[in-house]
């Protein structure tokens, strides 16, 4: 038989009965849809953990050895960042100052406050180039005013009740922080994460107003949470991180910031359930689409048993069915995964509006879910032609 004449024989299986095809495609594009989702959140994790890195200024980064996670409150001395400036090859060493128990933000309302919420505060020398965001160094001069802050635009801000849509009308809301009054003055965009709702910016004299008890005893600015560093043009910045290594105390992990990233992956990854959590329902998508598949191919197969008996005792050998229904398989995937793709894409986009994560459809991912959707029907049609393969042509008549 031409070759040529495989993929119609196989699309005209598919297609000769539409109904059946339409459901096919809607179980198929269920599963699709389903391991898009869990890897989406996925991702989403990861991507939203680390995003604050990747919006840093920094080729190195310093931070306690005690701290795990961006999300710990593990703090190391300032003489570590005053070291760091003295090391060759260091253009510039700044702190970064983060506080999440004690941030607790609460809209004042007719002299009452409504429950407060925490989120995480960023403190930073005005002067420091630290963050890339356009929206923040836009704004510096309004953060030098006294209690006045910036917020993520992706904040959950119907949780603090107040609306970020006009960055005009920020100031008419009547907060506290840590139960001090409070003037938003602008917005930046950063996102939230697993562990934080939303994010605030502020100067790091406002930061040592607000959170005094940073440290018990002497100024709340001594301690640091991330120490950035800037590395000379023309030095290498694993060369500056041994320096660095041999000059520092080792309260402190010096890491770049490949490593300071990969590090965060890992631990949301495999120090907590989530990632396994995730994996989970990927795999459950995967089986749940295999059998879509199977019983598709299974009743195409059982439907036309006079058809394959006619080819099989025409002397059609084992390895042209074989290849029948591996095509067929390949049809049901692509057809399958293609409005998946579509319905996917529009529910990362409302998932990322209304939860602020990052859920972002890229080309590795979109690859994978493809080969795990080819994968899932190709083995389902190998399982289903087992039935015509065990069967004697003659009593398939």
């Amino acid at each position: 038989m031409p070759r040529s004449s495989k993929t119609p024989l196989a699309w005209k299986n598919l297609t000769h009965d539409w109904r059946r095809l339409a459901a096919a495609i809607a179980g198929i594009g269920f599963a699709v849809l389903l391991m898009f989702t869990q890897v989406g959140f996925q991702n989403a994790l990861f991507d939203s953990q680390v995003k604050i890195i990747d919006d840093l200024q920094g080729d190195i980064f310093l931070v306690s050895k005690a701290k795990y996670t961006l999300a710990a409150e593990k703090r190391f001395s300032i003489s570590r960042i005053h070291q760091a400036r003295s090391c060759s090859g260091v253009s510039g060493a700044y702190p970064l100052y983060s506080e999440l128990t004690t941030s607790v933000l609460r809209k004042m309302e007719q002299g009452k406050g409504n429950r407060g919420y925490p989120l995480r505060s960023l403190g930073f020398q005005l002067g420091d180039p630290i963050f890339k965001s356009k929206d923040i160094q836009q704004n510096l001069d309004l953060l030098r005013q006294p209690s006045t802050a910036l917020i993520d635009k992706k904040s959950k801000s119907k949780k603090f009740g107040i609306s970020l849509k006009k960055s005009a009308n920020l100031a008419q809301n009547t907060l506290e922080l840590a139960n001090k009054r409070l003037t938003l003055v602008g917005t930046f965009n950063l996102g939230t994460d697993f562990a934080h709702d939303g994010n605030l910016v502020m100067s790091s004299e406002n930061f040592a107003r607000y959170f005094p008890l940073r440290k018990r005893f002497g100024d709340p600015l001594s301690v640091v949470d991330v120490g950035i560093i800037h590395v000379q043009k023309g030095f290498s910045p694993k060369d500056v991180q041994q320096v660095l290594k041999k000059t520092l105390d080792d309260d402190v992990l010096v890491l770049t910031r490949d490593t300071f990233r990969a590090d965060e992956i890992k631990f949301w990854d495999k120090s907590t359930p989530i990632g396994t959590i995730f994996l989970a329902g990927t795999l459950i998508g995967f089986v749940v689409g295999m059998v879509i598949c199977y019983q598709v191919i299974y009743s195409d197969i059982a439907e036309h048993m006079p058809e394959f008996a006619t080819l099989k005792a025409m002397g059609y050998k084992t390895s042209y069915f074989f290849r029948l229904i591996v095509v067929e398989a390949l049809l049901l995937s692509v057809i399958g995964f293609v409005p998946a793709v579509i319905a996917s894409r529009l529910i990362y986009e409302w998932l990322a509006g209304q939860t602020g994560l990052l859920m972002q459809m890229t080309p590795t991912g979109i690859a994978y879910i493809f080969a795990m959707t080819v994968g899932m029907c190709v083995v389902s049609g190998l399982l289903a032609v087992r039935k015509l393969l065990a069967a004697d042509p003659a009593s398939l008549f």
